[in-house]
C-alpha cells in the first residue's frame, strides 16, 4: 500500500518490470509392502519414476534397506531423492527443496528430514541425488510396539519437492485501463447500499430479538425476500406479523446481529465469526439461508483440527451438511488416534452412535487406499 501511495504521487511517467522464479509443489507417497522381508543386504531398492503435474520430468526414490552408522554401530534407513530425466532435452538439472518423511501407521510423520538451504540443493539428472542415509532406526520401524508399519508391514515414505525454475524477466503494461479500483466498484454494489440500510435504521418496520434480550431493526420486505422462514411468517396470520417481531430464543444477539449483516449484504466477516461459526450453521439451517449456510461450512471446514472433530461432526450431521460431514470424517481418519483420545469426540459423537460407524468406514477406507 505504501508503494501505491509512493508511485501514485510521482508526475513522471513510470515503467514496470517484474523479476519471478516460476514455482511447482508436489509431493509423493511411496509405500513399501512387506518391508520386514526385505533382505538386509539388499543394497538398495527404487520406487517407479514420479513426475510434476503438467510436466515429463522423472524423478524417482532409492531407499538403503540398511545403512550403518558408523560412530555408534547402530542401523538406520537411508532414503535418496534423483532425478532421472528432464522434459527439456537440452536441460540436464533441475533446483529442489525437499522434505522426506517415515510415517507411522496412522499417517503421521515420525522421522523426517528437511533440505537444509532455502534455496534448494541442484539435482543432475541421471547422476547424484539428495537425502538422508541415516534417517530412521531400523529397530524402530521393526518393533511392532512403535506403531510403525501398516497392514501388510508397509512402510510408507513421503516425499514434498518443491522444483524452482529458471529466472523469468518481464515488462509490465504500463496502460492501467480499469479507471476504478475493486474497492470502489465495492462501495457503490447493492450489497453495501442494504449494508448501510440496516446500519441506519431508516424505515425499519419489525424487531428482532435475540435469546440474551438484544433487539434489532430490521425491514420485512427484505427478511420475507431473503428466506422462506421469514416470508412465511409474514404471509400468514401470525404472532410475528401480528406484533411486527420476532423472537428468536434460540441464539444469543452475536450471532443474530451476524445473521442479519449476511442478510442485508450477503456475505460474512470471517473475523467475526470465530466464535459462533458452529451457532451461525445452525441459524441458518434454521431459516433457511443457504448460501450462508455454505459459507458457514467452508470457514469449519478450513479451521477443522483434533479438537474441533467431536461436535463439527454430530453438527454437520444434524444440519445435512453432507460435504462438511466428508470433510470431517476424512480428517478424523487421518488422525484417529489423537481425534478418539479427546474428551469431545467421546461425549458428543456418542449422541449419536451410528457416527462410530460412518468414522470407522472411514478409517478403513483410509487403510486400504495405502
Amino acid at each position: 500500500m505504501a508503494c501505491e501511495k509512493l508511485l501514485k504521487s510521482m508526475s513522471a511517467p513510470l515503467t514496470k518490470s517484474v523479476t519471478d522464479i516460476p514455482i511447482t509443489k508436489f509431493n509423493h507417497l511411496w509405500s513399501i509392502k512387506n518391508f520386514t522381508i526385505i533382505p538386509i543386504d539388499t543394497e538398495f531398492i527404487c520406487c517407479p519414476n514420479f513426475s510434476p503435474p503438467n510436466s515429463k520430468d522423472k524423478w524417482f526414490m532409492k531407499l538403503r534397506p540398511k545403512s550403518v552408522d558408523e560412530a555408534t554401530g547402530n542401523e538406520y534407513v537411508g532414503i535418496h531423492l534423483f532425478l532421472r530425466s528432464c522434459e527439456d532435452k537440452n536441460k540436464h538439472q533441475q533446483r529442489a527443496k525437499y522434505i522426506i518423511s517415515v510415517l507411522d501407521a496412522d499417517g503421521d510423520r515420525r522421522f523426517t528430514g528437511e533440505c537444509s538451504r532455502p534455496e534448494g540443493r541442484v539435482f543432475k539428472a541421471g547422476t547424484e541425488g539428495h537425502g538422508y542415509k541415516l534417517l530412521a532406526p531400523r529397530d524402530v520401524l521393526l518393533n511392532p510396539s512403535h506403531n510403525m508399519l501398516g497392514p501388510d508391514d508397509t512402510l510408507q515414505i513421503l516425499c514434498e519437492i518443491t522444483v524452482f525454475g529458471e529466472m523469468v524477466n518481464k515488462l509490465v503494461p504500463v496502460c492501467d485501463l480499469n479507471l476504478y479500483s475493486e474497492c470502489e466498484l465495492a462501495s457503490q454494489s447493492i450489497a453495501s447500499n442494504f449494508a448501510s440500510l440496516i446500519n441506519s435504521e431508516i424505515d425499519c418496520d419489525t424487531i428482532v430479538a435475540s435469546r440474551d434480550g438484544i433487539e434489532f431493526k430490521a425491514h420485512r420486505l427484505v427478511l420475507k425476500a431473503r428466506s422462506k422462514v421469514f416470508e412465511a411468517m409474514f404471509e400468514h396470520e401470525t404472532k410475528e406479523r401480528a406484533e411486527s417481531r420476532i423472537e428468536i430464543p434460540d441464539f444469543d444477539g452475536a450471532v443474530i446481529k451476524e445473521m442479519l449483516n449476511f442478510i442485508y449484504s450477503d456475505n460474512i466477516d470471517e473475523d467475526n465469526i470465530n466464535e459462533i461459526a458452529s451457532e451461525l450453521l445452525l441459524a441458518a439451517d434454521k431459516y433457511y439461508l443457504p448460501r450462508l449456510k455454505m459459507l458457514c461450512e467452508q470457514y469449519l471446514a478450513s479451521n477443522i483440527t483434533v479438537d474441533t472433530c467431536g461436535y463439527l461432526l454430530p453438527l454437520s450431521d444434524m444440519c445435512n451438511c453432507k460435504r462438511l460431514k466428508e470433510k470431517v470424517l476424512e480428517f478424523s481418519a487421518a488422525n484417529s488416534v489423537k481425534v478418539s483420545e479427546t474428551e469431545s469426540w467421546n461425549r458428543e459423537v456418542s449422541k449419536r452412535p451410528y457416527l462410530f460407524g460412518e468414522a470407522y468406514d472411514a478409517l478403513n477406507k483410509k487403510l486400504k487406499s495405502n
